[in-house]
């Protein structure tokens, strides 16, 4: 509790554009700004916002430079073989499926039963982008991003079981930030859900690659 309390009165306070008046980023604007669960009066996605700025850097090399234990792991994994690459998420639907059915349970809590419907469809549309660790032709480890203004938003970020220990998680986020660079360089912070309510093995995992508590304060902002 107390360190919750030195986290909530010195993270940084930012104003972020999370929607330019499209319908699904207005959508996205109305969900972040919904009432917090335990802070009523504030947005359920403004305290302790997980980012992860990306002003000033050039890919994943800028992203790792000051990230040691993250660099280390990269490189593990890149050593054995694994490399991150775009995929269609309903051609990939059995190695989504093993990556889900891997851990008997996430974040301490059963895996939700619709993560293990094998007639699950994932949305598509040029406002998603889904990023995959891979090895052997095969998904071991993957995101969902989905853009909204200056944000790419990073959404069912899962690995597999038998895979976590060979670093994959780390070269994901670094493959996230190399392609949101190189497709969508005027986003300016790939956003990890919230500090508040992770277990302390996530909050150690976001910190170790790079994301850090905000306060923000989501924004509309429809030129013309």
């Amino acid at each position: 509790m107390l360190a919750d309390l030195r986290t909530l009165a010195t993270m940084p306070r930012v104003d972020i554009v999370v929607s330019r008046g499209g319908k699904v980023e207005d959508e996205v604007w109305k969900d972040f700004r919904r009432p917090h669960p335990r802070f009523k009066v504030v947005g359920r996605k403004s305290v302790g916002a997980e980012l992860l700025p990306l002003d000033g850097l050039g890919g994943a090399e800028d992203y790792l430079a000051q990230l040691r234990y993250a660099r280390r792991r990269v490189r593990r994994a890149s050593k054995l073989g694994y490399e991150v690459a775009l995929f269609d998420p309903n051609e990939r639907q059995a190695d989504l499926l093993a990556i889900h059915a891997s851990l008997p349970e996430r974040q301490g809590r059963p895996i939700d039963a619709d993560y293990l419907d094998p007639g699950a469809s994932s949305p598509t549309g040029p406002e998603y982008a889904y990023v995959g660790v891979l090895r052997d032709g095969s998904v071991v480890a993957y995101s969902r991003l989905e853009y909204a203004g200056d944000i790419a938003g990073m959404a069912r970020v899962m690995g597999h079981g038998d895979h976590l220990e060979a670093g994959v998680m780390f070269l994901l986020v670094a493959g996230i930030v190399d392609h949101v660079k190189q497709e969508r360089p005027q986003t300016r912070y790939v956003f990890y859900d919230t500090f508040f309510g992770a277990r302390e093995g996530l909050r150690e995992f976001k910190t170790r690659a790079g994301f850090s508590p905000h306060y923000v304060r989501w924004k509309r902002e429809v030129q013309g």
